[in-house]
């Protein structure tokens, strides 16, 4: 799925390898490195790629939201696009399921308020200071540089806080001055919102987890000592009432791979092995 799907692989090495004979379905091709944790990040950048977190969900990809579903790099332990497009297939293969059992809502007054309330939260930044406006790109470039310094490779208590101190201050005082020329940046300033969310949610992931962890590219100064396998767990995390809320849950959670599968998934199953007979 990645080869010829994934950044500049199609021509270099799906179609010329292909004008040359190679055929997939009997050719093997070499990997060099071992995924993502072969590539070149800093130390600030690893932790935000592959195994060390991503959304809770169950086993539909559907998340505690409910009709919300989830697939891709937002997951847990995902990095390539073969994992993005089979969590895909299956997280809309179940969402088209979900959706079939429900009746649409009635459209009254009250909803029409709030999608009018919405598209003027979402719209508002086009019509902000021009002059004296913040733009995207700064607010991004201080969210990147407070991460560095107060969240780094190596952590510790003082400098999270210090750094979601920061955070929260950039919420109250650039947010409401940003200000989009054109629907592009407007595009681009919800995004850098959305970064500035999950930093914070990066910082109170850290806050909680008080050990170090090879395997998730944790280092925590002030708890050095190696998080021991039987306390391997996840740490979860939401929001009530504007509060983060954490708990933990186990590992292996989901239970047999194969065993929950199959129970999820009868028909889907009986119907593919009846359209290969």
């Amino acid at each position: 799925m990645m080869v010829g799907e994934e950044a500049k692989t199609k021509i270099p090495i799906y179609q010329n390898y292909t004008d040359r004979g190679v055929d997939p379905e009997k050719h093997m091709l070499q990997s060099y490195g071992t995924g993502w944790q072969s590539a070149s990040f800093l130390e600030q950048e690893r932790q935000f790629f592959g195994a060390p977190g991503g959304v809770m969900h169950d086993w539909d990809l559907k998340t505690n939201i409910d009709g919300i579903y989830a697939c891709g790099d937002q997951l847990y332990a995902s990095d390539c696009a073969g994992f993005a497009c089979a969590t895909g297939y299956y997280a809309g293969r179940k969402a088209s399921d979900y959706a079939k059992e429900m009746e649409f809502t009635p459209f009254d007054e009250k909803l029409r308020l709030d999608i009018q309330a919405e598209k003027e939260r979402l719209y508002a930044h086009l019509y902000g200071d021009s002059e004296n406006g913040v733009s995207w790109k700064e607010l991004n470039s201080a969210i990147s540089k407070a991460m560095q310094n107060y969240c780094g490779g190596v952590k510790c208590e003082s400098l999270l806080l210090e750094g979601l101190d920061l955070l929260k201050t950039f919420e109250k005082e650039i947010v409401p001055s940003l200000y989009a020329a054109n629907p592009h940046d407007l595009m681009r300033t919800h995004e850098v919102l959305d970064i500035l969310t999950v930093a914070q949610l990066v910082i109170q992931a850290s806050l909680a987890r008080k050990s170090s962890s090879d395997p998730l590219c944790f280092k925590r100064s002030d708890y050095p000592q190696q998080e021991s396998v039987e306390e391997r767990r996840h740490i979860v995390i939401h929001q009530e009432n504007g509060n983060p809320v954490t708990r933990e849950v186990p590992l292996d959670f989901f239970g047999d791979l194969e065993t929950e599968y199959e129970k999820r998934n009868e028909r889907y199953i009986r119907e593919e092995a009846a359209s290969h007979e």
